[in-house]
């Protein structure tokens, strides 16, 4: 009865080896790669202009699209992430602001989801959504990328009203300073298929 256990035991190990292995090879080949992207955050206020830092993390899976700049075989899926709490600004006070607005306690990432896009000769539009305090919407990128070795540089600019994601503009000092609600995104990076 031992020698039939032993048997079946070693079978199914033997089916549980080449299923992990079937796994890591299908895996594998629909991976995607992680790379880091710069952005700066900018606006104005009654008294003076912001500009506040972060680096966040884009993951682009390759694959199955239209061909773009470096991305020879297009990009199936890409989504941008920022953490909230890495903002650095000039200044503790302002940095300070952009957390009472941000809430990153509350609502620690800033997210990108790549839905579609259409090429260029200098790069793409990207269409997707864009999730600011838990509000969602649809925005629209231009993209400029740059072949490389490695995959593409990237680079854009798009300007948004954080009022429409719930975001509301510091107001300090009784009201003598008051941030404009328009802001404008400015990123660039490497991004690796």
């Amino acid at each position: 009865m031992s020698v039939v256990n032993n048997a079946a035991r070693a079978r199914c190990t033997s089916v549980r080896i080449a299923l992990v292995a079937g796994v890591s090879l299908l895996l594998g080949a629909t991976s995607s790669a992680q790379s880091a992207v710069n952005f700066s955050v900018s606006g104005t206020s009654t008294i003076r202009g912001w500009t506040c830092e972060v680096a966040g993390t884009t993951e682009v899976t390759p694959g199955s699209a239209t061909p773009a700049p470096g991305f020879s075989s297009g990009v199936q899926a890409a989504t941008l992430t920022v953490q909230v709490g890495e903002f650095e600004c000039p200044n503790e006070e302002m940095t300070e602001h952009l957390f009472a607005a941000l809430k990153p306690d509350e609502f620690g990432e800033i997210v990108f989801q790549l839905d579609s896009y259409e090429t260029s000769a200098q790069g793409a539009t990207a269409t997707g959504t864009l999730t600011i305090l838990d509000v969602t919407q649809s925005v629209r990128v231009p993209v400029t990328l740059t072949p490389t070795g490695q995959g593409a540089t990237i680079e854009g600019e798009v300007s948004l009203d954080m009022t429409t994601y719930g975001v509301e503009p510091p107001v300090v000092m009784l009201g003598l300073m008051k941030v404009g609600p328009q802001i404008r995104i400015q990123f660039n990076g490497l991004i690796v298929p």
